[in-house]
C-alpha cells in the first residue's frame, strides 16, 4: 500500500492495460469489483490493477489488501471526488489503455478484450464504453430491483457514437494526455467535462456492443438517492460550468450536458416574467391553465411519483447549480496535493 506524494512515484515499465478501481466506503462490493477486475485483466495481459481509495472509514481497504493489487489512499483532508480518484489513478499507472471502474461494479473480461481491440484498430476514438446494467440495493446490500442498459445504448448498433461516457469506460492514454486528465475538483459531471475536452482534441467517443459490467446502486429515482446526491455535491453542476468556461466551453456544457436544468430554469424564468403581466391583464386563469397542463403532461409521462421526483430533482439541481456557479473559483489540478 502506498501513501501518495505530490510528485507521485516513478512510472513502472509500460504495460498494455491499466485497470483503475475507485471507491469510498465500498465494503459491500469492493471484493466483487476487484475480483472481476483481476479476471478481466487476465484477458488483456500484460496488465495492472490499481485501487484508489478516497479515505474510506469502513473495511474497504482491509478487504482490498487481500488481493494482489496496488492500493493508493487519498488523505481525508484532500479533495475527495470520483474525479480525484480517476485523476490519481491515471497519474500512477502506465497502461496504453486505462479502464476506469467504480468500486461497486463488476466488469466483464471478454468485453474489455474487445474494447482494447476496437481502440487498437480505430485510432480516431479516444474512449469507449459498453452496456451497463444496474442492480438496485438497499442499505444492507439486498437486491430490491434493477435496470438493464441504464444509458439507453442502441443495442442494434455495433458502434454507437456519443458525446460523453459514464464513469466506467476505457480511455486511450494519449487521448487523456492530449486533452488533460480528469479534473479532481469537479464533483458532478466530471466524465462529461473530460469527454468534451477529448472531443475538442479531435477524438471520437463511442459505446460498442456487449455488456461491459453491472453496477450496484440505489435506485436513482428514489428519495434516498436524491438525499445522498444532495449531500455529496452530485448536483453541483455550477462547478462543471466554471471549469469548462476556463477554456471557452461553458455554454457548450450547459446546452449539451444539463439540458434538464436549463429547461427547468427557463420555465421558472418564464413564470417569473409572465406572472405580473397575467395579473395586470386579468389572465391569471390562463397562466394557471398552462401550469396545470404542464404538470398533467409530466404525470402522464412519468406517473405521480415519478413526476414528484422529477420536479424535486430539477429543483435541487437548479438550486445547487446556481449556488455552486457563484461559489466556485477554479483551481489548478496540482492544488489537489497541496491544499490543507
Amino acid at each position: 500500500m502506498t501513501t501518495l506524494s505530490p510528485e507521485g512515484p516513478a512510472c513502472p515499465a509500460a504495460r498494455q492495460v491499466s485497470l483503475v478501481i475507485i471507491g469510498r466506503n465500498e465494503e459491500q462490493f469492493i471484493r466483487g469489483a476487484i475480483a472481476s477486475a483481476l479476471a478481466a485483466a487476465a484477458h488483456v495481459t500484460p496488465s495492472e490493477v490499481l485501487y484508489v481509495d478516497s479515505a474510506s472509514t469502513d473495511r474497504t481497504v482491509e478487504y482490498a489488501k487481500a488481493f494482489p493489487i496496488r492500493i493508493l489512499q487519498l488523505k481525508p483532508e484532500w479533495t475527495l471526488t470520483p474525479a480525484a480518484g480517476r485523476y490519481t489513478g491515471f497519474r500512477h499507472t502506465a497502461g496504453e489503455y486505462v479502464f476506469f471502474i467504480d468500486g461497486d461494479t463488476e466488469v466483464e473480461g471478454p468485453w474489455l478484450a474487445s474494447a482494447i481491440e476496437f481502440l487498437r484498430t480505430h485510432p480516431e476514438y479516444g474512449a469507449v464504453a459498453g452496456v451497463v446494467n444496474e442492480i438496485w440495493v438497499d442499505r444492507d446490500g439486498n437486491h430490491i430491483g434493477g435496470q438493464d442498459n441504464i444509458f439507453g445504448q442502441d443495442l442494434s448498433a455495433k458502434v454507437w457514437d456519443v458525446k460523453s461516457l459514464g464513469g466506467i469506460a476505457v480511455y486511450r492514454r494519449c487521448a487523456l494526455e492530449q486533452a488533460g486528465n480528469f479534473n479532481p475538483f469537479v464533483p458532478a459531471g466530471e466524465e462529461r467535462e473530460v469527454a468534451l475536452r477529448i472531443r475538442m482534441a479531435g477524438f471520437k467517443l463511442a459505446r460498442i456492443e456487449g455488456v461491459m459490467g453491472c453496477t450496484h446502486a440505489d435506485n436513482r429515482q428514489s428519495w434516498r438517492e436524491i438525499v445522498r446526491r444532495f449531500n455529496t455535491s452530485f448536483y453541483d453542476y455550477g462547478v462543471l460550468i466554471r471549469y469548462s468556461a476556463v477554456y471557452g466551453a461553458g455554454l457548450k456544457v450547459v446546452l449539451e450536458e444539463i439540458p434538464y436544468v436549463v429547461s427547468f430554469l427557463c420555465f421558472g424564468l418564464f413564470l417569473i416574467l409572465v406572472t405580473p403581466v397575467a395579473i395586470a391583464l386579468g389572465l391569471t386563469h390562463v397562466l394557471c391553465g398552462i401550469v396545470i397542463l404542464a404538470l398533467f403532461a409530466l404525470i402522464v409521462k412519468k406517473g405521480l411519483k415519478g413526476a414528484c421526483l422529477s420536479i424535486c430533482i430539477r429543483s435541487i439541481s437548479a438550486y445547487r447549480t446556481l449556488l455552486s456557479l457563484m461559489r466556485t473559483k477554479p483551481l489548478s489540478s496540482e492544488s489537489l496535493y497541496v491544499r490543507t
